[in-house]
């Protein structure tokens, strides 16, 4: 996938989270545990902060990573998905629960950080691992970015199936 179609997916993905948090508290609180053991704003809040530190590092990080991008990695971004309930999430990026106020601040911050990358088109073409990845090894900008858009779609995904396991 282009580039520019990963930043304008990701923009989408944003208005989805942003009408998410506008629904208010009390949808963010709701939990299907058959789906998930987060609720819709842990989900919203894992996938936030996941956003704000890769793309602030995809922004500064200029340290070349000793290994690229592994098998399992390209693997999942061939694919496009994430297989729900094998990946633990680290827990520095864990979902907690928070108020949509403080929802919507965190995705404040996410906003700036894509238009920035999206002014710098050289840092995306540049092949240099420096995104290290838990369990992908080192992306560099483009992977990162097609990771990001993926990640997100997973989050989105479980968002919208304890939805309608609630009966939204």
């Amino acid at each position: 996938m282009k580039i520019s179609a990963e930043l304008d997916r990701l923009d989408a993905q944003l208005r989805q989270v942003a009408a998410l948090i506008d629904e208010g508290d009390e949808r963010l609180g709701r939990r299907a545990p058959r789906v998930s053991g987060w609720s819709v704003g842990e989900q919203v809040d894992h996938l936030t902060k996941v956003l704000e530190r890769a793309l602030a590092l995809m922004l500064t990080s200029s340290t070349p990573l000793p290994k690229g991008i592994n098998l399992t990695g390209r693997l999942l971004l061939a694919c496009g998905r994430i297989p729900r309930g094998i990946g633990k999430s680290p827990q520095s990026v864990r979902g907690a629960e928070r108020s949509a106020a403080e929802l919507r601040e965190s995705l404040a911050r996410i906003r700036p950080l894509v238009e920035r990358l999206r002014a710098t088109p050289a840092r995306l073409v540049d092949r240099t691992a420096i995104f290290p990845h838990p369990y992908f090894g080192g992306l560099d900008a483009a992977q990162a970015l097609r990771f990001l858009s993926v990640h997100t779609d997973h989050h989105l995904r479980i968002v919208a199936d304890i939805r309608k396991a609630t009966g939204i």
